[in-house]
């Protein structure tokens, strides 16, 4: 038989234009002389199966041969092997095998720069991703420069870079798309709405392609759109846009977009819904092992902590869900994002969401958590201490009262402080408490963490969000009107990097500000006047006071049944005729007639009585014997 398989083997023919039945057939008989022939050990054979195998889109059967040839044979093929480790998504794996490439080739060289390009991209490594597609922009003769700008704009449109990327071009929807994400994520809302809007007018010419194909391009942009107008507040516009693509999104193959748009749908529309059912129609938990590897770092993250957060609220969550190994992982790939340990802490309390919004539930919640932060001391499980404080404060924060989180929150500050770097979340929480219970303390802790963050070291400011959140407490500063220290955190923020707030601070002076078209609306002055103010004021459920009212007693009488039914006949007067002896005793009346018994007590013996009785009374004797009734004895 082996020799049929390498006959077969022999006349194989490989051709880059052929058909998925001919790469179905390339595969089975390059995998059959690989595995039964060679054991694992031919170089031909096993790039065959490889070839074949990507272009079916088989990367798991891909994998599996990988993982049983021999080290050499991976080296001779691996641009193959990194393609397969990159749609699979393990780029540890991927990482690895480029740290020893020797190829010369420039040809393969651009092709690892594409696939390495892509897994920074997917793994959130932004600053990498930026620089290699500035080398291939650099150093490239084979690709067209305008996709390599397009996919340089669409790594700063994901990561917090301080980069820009020259555009020399605003004909291509593509890149005018992946602007727009640049100015969103630098929160330029009206700037990234007039250019998705452009956008959007480009993609819509190309009227000679197929319906799918066309709303395969256009979808994303309408969708970002409606992301834009639920971040202006503008709710009902996006709604309707989410509603309208919601419409033709069967057309499309495209399960990501599909998963996108019944999630924004689900975020901006009524929050009265039924949350089983939303669970049901989002079905998270397949889609995030479906598109794993299409959906971005923090795309993923959200949508995971979505699906967590579902079942948290029907109830359906699981202590499996969110063990040791999965919080392990999760705190790798998202450092610094704590949630899933709350969710680990409400379950091992045994805390529903339920109870949660329940107000005769808080007390004893509060109690729960008092308990376990007082018996999470010990440095390895530091961090679930910290969550369970949040905890505290968030339920405190709908009684009011903060009696029971505040001293943990302000030890928790001091360690916070000790810190070479502060966690924003925890020291905003703080602040928060303070300003809400109009603390005395505020003026001190603002004080304190001005000094710090001034001699914060300007590498740590690398971190935007570091940086915004050093800024926001130098306004609070200034307006508590400790104007010294503020201004000597504005300056030290000033040389790190240029800002326009803290410019204008500085400078006493709106020269530096935003111009005036990025802070207004595009609305015309008449639709704003023609908006109804009730619309815009917040509904919110004003609970009503309880009033305590007195229990009346309310006495229950039975209806007297009527004598005769409903359905009872009465004759006419003239058919019926009134007994005149009516008023007599029965006994006495002419008609009466004596029963046997009354025959049988008045003859004494039983003997019938032939006389006829006449109608006047007569005196019945009964003998005393009979009456009397014998008495039972017993105890008394």
């Amino acid at each position: 038989m082996s020799n049929s398989i390498a006959d077969a083997f022999k006349k194989l023919h490989v051709s880059p234009d052929a058909t998925a039945s001919e790469h179905q057939q390339i595969f089975t008989v390059s995998y059959e002389y690989l595995t039964k022939v060679k054991s694992y050990q031919d170089l031909k054979a096993f790039k065959n199966c490889l070839v074949a195998l990507i272009n079916l889109d088989k990367y798991h059967k891909a994998y599996e041969i990988i993982q049983n040839v021999s080290k050499d044979i991976v080296e001779a093929t691996k641009m193959e092997v990194g393609y397969v480790y990159y749609k699979l998504g393990h780029s540890e794996e991927l990482f690895e095998l480029y740290s020893d490439i020797t190829s010369d080739s420039d040809v393969e060289h651009v092709g690892w720069q594409h696939i390495l390009g892509q897994t920074y991209y997917k793994v959130g490594k932004y600053e990498q991703a930026f620089q290699v597609y500035g080398d291939l922009l650099s150093h490239n003769k084979y690709d067209n420069v305008l996709d390599l700008i397009i996919n340089q704009a669409a790594v700063v449109s994901q990561g917090d870079l301080n980069k820009k990327v020259v555009v020399k071009e605003d004909a291509n929807y593509d890149l005018l798309f992946n602007q727009a994400l640049i100015e969103l994520s630098g929160n330029n809302l009206t700037g990234s709405l007039k250019l998705l809007q452009k956008a959007h007018g480009l993609c819509s010419k190309n009227t000679d392609w197929e319906r799918q194909d066309l709303l395969g391009e256009l979808l994303p942009i309408q969708v970002t759109i409606a992301y834009v107008y639920q971040l202006l507040g503008d709710s009902g516009k996006s709604l309707s846009i989410l509603d309208e693509v919601n419409a033709d999104v069967d057309l499309v193959s495209d399960s990501m977009i599909k998963l996108i748009i019944k999630n924004n749908r689900y975020s901006v529309g009524p929050s009265q819904r039924n949350i089983n059912l939303v669970e049901r129609e989002l079905n998270y938990q397949p889609n995030l092992q479906k598109l794993q590897q299409k959906l971005t770092k923090w795309q993923y993250q959200i949508i995971l902590k979505n699906n967590i957060m579902l079942n948290f609220k029907t109830g359906t969550l699981s202590q499996s869900q969110v063990d040791n190994k999965f919080i392990h992982k999760y705190l790798e790939d998202f450092a610094g994002d704590l949630f899933p340990l709350a969710y680990k802490i409400l379950l091992k309390l045994d805390i529903s969401f339920k109870d949660l919004q329940t107000a005769t539930q808080l007390k004893p919640i509060g109690k729960k958590l008092v308990k376990f932060i007082k018996a999470h001391d010990a440095e390895d499980v530091v961090k679930y201490k910290q969550v369970a404080i949040l905890l505290l404060v968030f339920v405190n924060s709908h009684t009011g009262d903060f009696h029971q989180s505040l001293p943990f929150l302000e030890e928790l500050v001091e360690l916070e402080v000790s810190k070479p770097k502060l966690t924003p979340g925890i020291i905003g929480t703080l602040i928060n408490v303070y300003e809400k219970i109009h603390a005395h303390n505020l003026s001190d802790l603002l004080i304190q963490l001005t000094e710090k963050f001034t001699h914060t070291p300007k590498d740590i400011y690398q971190d935007k969000h570091y940086f915004e959140c050093a800024k926001v407490i130098a306004f609070k500063t200034l307006n508590q009107g400790h104007n010294k220290y503020a201004m000597h955190l504005f300056e030290y923020l000033n040389s790190i990097e240029q800002d326009h707030l803290v410019k204008s601070i500085l400078s006493n002076s709106n020269v530096d500000l935003l111009p005036i078209e990025q802070l207004s609306s595009n609305k015309s002055i008449e639709e704003i006047l023609n908006v109804d103010i009730n619309t815009l004021l917040p509904s919110k459920t004003q609970t009503k006071p309880k009033t305590i009212s007195k229990v009346v007693k309310v006495k229950s009488t039975k209806k007297k049944v009527a004598k005769f039914g409903a359905n009872k006949i009465v004759k006419p007067e003239g058919e019926f005729s009134i007994d005149e002896e009516r008023w007599l005793p029965l006994k006495l009346r002419s008609y009466y007639k004596p029963t046997k018994k009354d025959k049988k007590r008045n003859t004494g013996q039983g003997t019938v009585d032939h006389q006829q009785h006449s109608p006047a009374p007569q005196a019945v004797v009964h003998s005393s014997s009979s009456n009397k009734k014998k008495k039972k004895k017993g105890k008394k």
